[in-house]
Formats: C-alpha cells, structure tokens, sequence
C-alpha cells in the first residue's frame, strides 16, 4: 500500500481534527457546561470522516470530518442550551416550593392547633393510664 503526498495529508489533518476534538473539552461527562457540544463535535466528525474515508476520496474524508464537527458541535450546543435554561426552571421551582408563603397569623394557628392536639394526645394517654391503673388483674 503506497500512500501518495495528498493522502498522507489527509491523514494528517483527519488526525489532527480527531486529536483537536478529544481535547475540546476536559470532560465528556454530565457535569461539564458544554459536554453535548463536545460530544456533537467529536462525534460528527468520526461520522463525517468515515463517510469520507469509504467514498476512497481523502480529501472528501477531511470536509466530511469538518463538516461532521460543526453540525455536530452546533446541535450538541443547541442542547446544552436547553439543558442549562430547563435547570434554571427547575431551581426556581424549587426555590418558590421551599418557602414558606403563609402569613405570621397562619403560621401561629399553626403553632396553636398543634399544641391544641399534643395536649390532646396527652389527656387520652393519662386517660389510658388511669384506666389502666383501676384494672390490676387484666394487665396482659
């Protein structure tokens, strides 16, 4: 297999574009801001510079791996896109469900029925107790 010079110069561009496109980012992963650009990128132009590389033209394999990149990279951009702007309405929904919207006097009702059923619950158990205490022999 001879490689003639415009070959080897698209092997070295389509190499470097791989390289370029592995180091875009440090991450691939959730957590990265731009992690579906990255991935776009580097996966359109593996896409575009096979489909290249099977019509046996190199310099087709270089414009379809360029080609690949920047399709790739504008639609995983367009996602983060709405992945960043869907968490933000989430965190705000989040944040208006936390808070506590009653007024003080509502929140001091509240307070008041719930010490109302406490010493409710107490009255019953010293009730029970009583009862408890007047019946030695049927203890269980």
């Amino acid at each position: 297999m001879t490689f003639t010079k415009t070959s080897l110069k698209s092997l070295f561009a389509v190499t470097t574009l791989a390289l370029l496109a592995g180091c875009s980012s440090p991450a691939f992963d959730k957590d990265n801001e731009n992690a579906a650009r990255n991935r776009g990128a580097a996966g359109g132009a593996l896409l575009g510079a096979t489909m290249g590389v099977l019509t046996g033209e190199p310099d087709l394999a270089v414009k379809g791996a360029v080609a690949g990149g920047v399709a790739g990279g504008v639609a995983g951009s367009m996602k983060d896109l709405e992945d960043s702007r869907e968490t933000g309405r989430t965190e705000t929904l989040a944040d208006g469900i936390k808070q506590d919207n009653r007024s003080d006097a509502e929140k001091r009702a509240d307070e008041l029925e719930a010490e109302i059923r406490i010493r409710e619950l107490e009255q019953k158990l010293a009730e029970m107790e009583k009862a408890q205490e007047s019946q030695p022999g049927q203890q269980g």
